[in-house]
């Protein structure tokens, strides 16, 4: 059998840019364990375009391109087509849910085997599915080989979900992801006052775990694209306060041969005083950066950071983290670095959860307000389409890809 899929290489021989292309390539034999799956639904977000920049602007694009290409893609949602697991947890036909981050096999690695937080491997070889390094390719594709521990069965096959329930799912690694980092410090989601940097899915996603966690949650939301601001505006109406960032920021942040810090103080006090005012005059006490791009400059000082606050830096284009004099003295401030799906609790409370409810959430918001791509030949298409303009990574339109027709 063979499988089409967007594979990410160098441009050229002198690897300096990469380029993405269809390719088509056999499907290998299955190993003990693992399940094959044709996707149904993956999204693309703001990781993929970081990845697979022509420019390489993802910091980790060394373990991106170890092997000098990649088909990126840790999550989605599929039917199984094979299986070569002798347990009984999946059957061909049965739907499931990609979390991508697969486990060691060291029978002593705690991280693993104990807590089951695969990203915080102790022997640091772990792996996620389409990122390079030893990893299998990703779910962008037509079918995609699952291991073991990296997916869990969303719908039994008898159960016949409709397409608007299978949609949901495709987020499913997301929503772990992002309610992993808010959940990781017992008492964050107790912080009422959010500032919330970054309005892509992420950070919907944030601000809706945010507003139905936490009693009288206010959120103050930052971006440059005033459509994804209007989104999170309707997820917490009367709520929601967002600030709109100006072209010169985003040029200041977009520059790697000098410290934006020098050019953003304006902008920082300008943010800072809002952000209180709405807050009735208090400061925000958790703020999570859902950022693709660098946005570390704009709050890592004492006029955006504050005593007692819980901080989130979530997204992956920020290029460093500036902790001086003035930020060691903010007594009670917490900075969590959090990747990953989290534990088998998180995954399975999240499957729960978009049953429950959250999958009213991403279909009348997150998916209603992303563009459906047909098929893998109209995603390739759309990347390159997308690579050629010259967008900004906060400008890109949310899209995901629609496999059941193909």
């Amino acid at each position: 059998m063979s499988n089409r899929k967007l594979v990410t290489r160098w441009a050229n021989s002198a690897k300096k840019t990469l380029v993405t292309k269809l390719e088509k390539e056999k499907i290998r034999p299955l190993k003990q364990g693992e399940i094959l799956i044709k996707m149904l639904y993956v999204p693309m977000h703001g990781s993929f375009w970081l990845a697979a920049h022509p420019d390489g602007i993802h910091p980790r694009k060394d373990e991106f391109m170890s092997k000098d290409r990649f088909c990126f893609g840790n999550g989605g949602v599929g039917k199984v087509v094979r299986n070569h697991n002798n347990s009984h947890d999946v059957e061909i036909g049965d739907f499931v849910c990609v979390f991508g981050h697969v486990p060691c096999n060291n029978y002593d690695c705690y991280a693993c085997n104990v807590l089951h937080r695969y990203v915080e491997c102790d022997y640091k070889e772990n792996e996620i599915l389409g990122h390079g390094k030893n990893s299998d390719d990703g779910t962008y594709a037509e079918y995609c080989i699952i291991p073991q521990y990296s997916y869990n069965v969303c719908y039994r096959k008898n159960e016949n979900p409709s397409k608007a329930k299978l949609k949901a799912f495709m987020f499913a690694f997301l929503i772990a992801d992002v309610r992993n980092a808010l959940t990781r410090h017992p008492d964050t989601l107790r912080q009422r006052r959010m500032l919330l940097f970054g309005a892509g899915y992420a950070g919907q996603i944030a601000a809706y775990i945010h507003a139905h966690s936490c009693p009288e949650a206010k959120t103050f939301v930052i971006d440059v694209n005033k459509k994804r601001l209007k989104i999170i505006d309707h997820i917490n109406p009367n709520n929601t306060a967002s600030y709109l960032l100006p072209q010169e920021t985003i040029q200041s942040l977009s520059q790697t041969n000098q410290n934006p810090r020098e050019f953003l103080d304006n902008t920082i006090r300008d943010i800072s005083k809002k952000c209180q005012e709405f807050f009735g005059g208090r400061s925000a006490n958790l703020l999570f950066d859902a950022t693709s791009g660098n946005g570390a400059p704009l709050w890592d000082n004492n006029q955006i950071l504050t005593s007692s606050m819980h901080c989130i830096p979530f997204g992956f284009g920020s290029g460093n983290i500036m902790i001086n004099k003035e930020i060691i003295q903010l007594s009670g401030l917490t900075i969590t670095m959090s990747r990953g799906v989290g534990n088998l609790r998180n995954r399975l409370e999240t499957v729960e959860l978009i049953k429950a409810g959250t999958g009213e959430f991403l279909n009348n918001i997150i998916i209603k307000n992303s563009t459906c791509i047909k098929g893998i030949g109209e995603a390739s298409r759309f990347v390159k389409k997308i690579q050629i303009s010259n967008l900004g990574i906060e400008e890109i339109p949310h899209a995901y890809i629609d496999f059941t027709d193909s």
